[in-house]
C-alpha cells in the first residue's frame, strides 16, 4: 500500500500537467456532447414544424375535399344554377380530349354541355359507297348515313364504244379504273372523279392481265405533290423476284422492277389481304403476305419484307382481309369466318393484335378500298363484298340471288353479329365481280342531296330508272 502511494507521488511530481490534461479532454467531451444534443434539438425542432405544416395542409386538403364534395352533391341534386356549369374554356379543354363515345355521353348532360361537344367534336370526312353496274357504263352513291341513294349517272360519254371499265383503287376522292373493250384487245388504267367527272388516261399497260395485279395510288392526279401509283402482280408474289410496276405524274411510261423474294414459294409465302394500302403517315405502300409484311418506297424504290406473326389462317377460296389505316396505326379486317380486326403494334416484333372495339370509330371495307373514320358511325364494320353477302338470308319478300348478293352489309362489333336489318337500298343489278362497288369519300362540301335522289319508296325498285 505504501508502495501504491509512493508511485503516485512520484508520477504527480513527475507530471504535474496530467491533471488538466486529462480535465481539458473531459471540458471538451462534455461541449461536445452539448453540441450533439443540441443539434438534435434543432432537428427535432425543424422536423415538428415540418409534420404539422403537413397537418395543416391535410386539414387544409381535406376541408377542400369536402366542399367539393358537397358542391357536386348540389350540383347533382338541383342541375341548375352557376355551380352546375365548368368555366367554359375549361369545359372546351375537357370536351376536346374525350373520344367520339364518350364526347356524345357528355353531351347529354344539358345544354350547355351538349353545344361544346358538339363544337369540338371531331368528325372525319363521310364514306360513301359508289356503286357501278358496268353493263350500262352507270355509277351512284348510297349515303348509309342518310340513307338515301342516288340515281345513275352514265360514263357512256367517258367510255369508247363497247368497252366497259372495272374499279381497281379509290383514294382521295379520285378513282383507279380499267377500261375494257369488248375484244379485249386493249386494256387502259384511268384516273377517274366521280363527282366532277373528270378523266386523266394513264400511259398503256404491257399486260392485258391487269385483273391479276393490285393497284394503289398516293393521292389526287390533280395535287401539286407527285401522285404514285403503285402495282404488284400478285402470281409474282410466291416467285423468286417480285414484279413491280410504278407511274409519276407527268411520266409517259411505266417504269417495271424485279426484286428477290427471299421467302419464295416453298415458304409458303402468299397474298393474305385483298388490297394495298397507302400510309399518308410515311408515305409507303402495304401489303400483307402472311407471314411478312410487304413494304415499297417509292422515293428509294426498295421493296422490303418485315417479318409479322401471322394470324390463324383463313379458311375461304378467296381471301377475305384487308388492311387500312388510321391516325398512322395499321389495322386489318379479317372476314374469313366472323369478321375481326388486328392492330399492328410495331413496338412488340410486329404482332397483329386483336382489337375488341374500335374506339368508335368504323371501316368501311371493299376491294377497292378499306377505310376507317371516326364520327358518322361507332364500332361498325361496313361491308361491300359478294362472298360476306353470301352467308345472309334472302330477305323474305325477295328470296332471289339478286337481291342477296347486292347490299351493303353492317357488322357491329358491339354485339358480334350481323345486323338483321341492314340499312340502305338493294341494288337490283347482279355484279360481275367483287370491284363493282367502292367506298369513296367525297369532297368536305359536297352532300348526297345535290345528286338526283332516288324516292324512299324506290327502295324495291330498279335502280336504273
Amino acid at each position: 500500500m505504501a508502495a501504491e502511494f509512493l508511485s503516485l507521488i512520484l508520477y504527480r511530481v513527475c507530471n504535474p500537467k496530467s491533471e488538466e490534461i486529462a480535465e481539458a479532454r473531459a471540458e471538451a467531451e462534455r461541449k461536445r456532447f452539448e453540441a450533439e444534443l443540441q443539434r438534435l434539438r434543432t432537428i427535432s425542432e425543424a422536423e415538428e414544424l415540418r409534420l404539422k405544416t403537413e397537418l395543416k395542409n391535410v386539414e387544409a386538403k381535406r376541408k377542400w375535399f369536402e366542399e367539393e364534395v358537397n358542391r357536386l352533391r348540389r350540383m347533382l341534386e338541383n342541375k341548375s344554377g352557376p355551380e352546375f356549369c365548368l368555366p367554359s374554356d375549361l369545359l372546351v379543354l375537357i370536351l376536346s380530349r374525350l373520344d367520339l363515345k364518350d364526347n356524345i355521353r357528355s353531351s347529354a348532360v344539358c345544354k350547355t354541355w351538349g353545344e361544346i361537344a358538339s363544337s369540338v367534336r371531331v368528325r372525319d370526312p363521310p364514306c360513301w359507297l359508289m356503286y357501278l353496274d358496268p353493263s350500262r357504263n352507270s355509277y351512284g352513291f348510297f349515303d348509309p348515313v342518310e340513307k338515301k341513294k342516288t340515281k345513275a349517272m352514265t360514263m357512256m360519254d367517258l367510255l369508247p364504244e363497247s368497252s366497259s371499265c372495272y374499279i381497281h383503287y379509290s383514294n382521295d376522292g379520285w378513282l383507279l379504273m380499267q377500261e375494257r373493250r369488248g375484244d379485249f384487245s386493249r386494256f387502259r388504267l384511268f384516273f377517274f372523279n366521280p363527282f366532277t367527272r373528270e378523266r386523266i388516261d394513264l400511259p398503256l399497260f404491257e399486260t392485258v392481265f391487269l385483273f391479276q395485279d393490285c393497284f394503289a395510288f398516293s393521292c389526287a392526279p390533280t395535287k401539286k405533290q407527285a401522285c404514285v401509283v403503285f402495282g404488284i402482280a400478285k402470281s409474282t408474289v410466291s416467285y423468286r423476284k417480285v414484279q413491280i410496276c410504278t407511274w409519276h405524274s407527268g411520266a409517259a411510261t411505266w417504269v417495271k422492277d424485279y426484286f428477290p423474294n427471299p421467302f419464295p414459294c416453298d415458304d409458303g409465302l402468299v397474298v393474305d389481304t385483298i388490297n394495298v394500302l397507302y400510309s399518308r403517315d410515311d408515305g409507303l405502300f402495304y401489303m400483307s403476305l402472311g407471314n411478312a409484311l410487304g413494304v415499297f418506297d417509292p422515293s428509294a424504290r426498295t421493296w422490303n419484307l418485315v417479318p409479322v406473326q401471322p394470324i390463324l389462317p383463313r379458311f375461304e377460296r378467296y381471301s377475305l382481309r384487308w388492311m387500312t389505316e388510321y391516325k398512322g396505326e395499321i389495322f386489318l379486317v379479317d372476314a374469313s369466318s366472323s369478321p375481326v380486326v388486328y392492330r399492328l403494334n410495331r413496338s412488340n416484333k410486329s404482332v397483329w393484335e386483336m382489337k375488341q372495339t374500335l374506339d368508335a370509330c368504323s371501316i368501311f371495307v371493299s376491294d377497292g378500298s378499306c377505310v376507317m373514320t371516326c364520327g358518322s358511325m361507332s364500332n361498325i364494320l361496313y361491308f361491300w363484298n359478294n362472298f360476306i353477302n353470301d352467308r345472309r338470308p334472302s330477305p323474305t319478300k325477295y328470296p332471289d340471288y339478286t337481291f342477296k348478293k347486292n347490299r351493303p352489309y353492317k357488322y357491329s362489333l358491339y354485339s358480334r353479329s350481323f345486323c338483321e336489318d341492314p340499312d340502305g337500298y338493294y341494288f337490283e343489278y347482279r355484279p360481275t365481280n367483287r370491284n363493282d362497288g367502292v367506298w369513296i369519300q367525297p369532297p368536305h362540301d359536297t352532300s348526297i342531296f345535290d345528286f338526283p335522289i332516288l324516292p324512299a319508296d324506290a327502295i324495291n325498285t330498279r335502280l336504273f330508272i
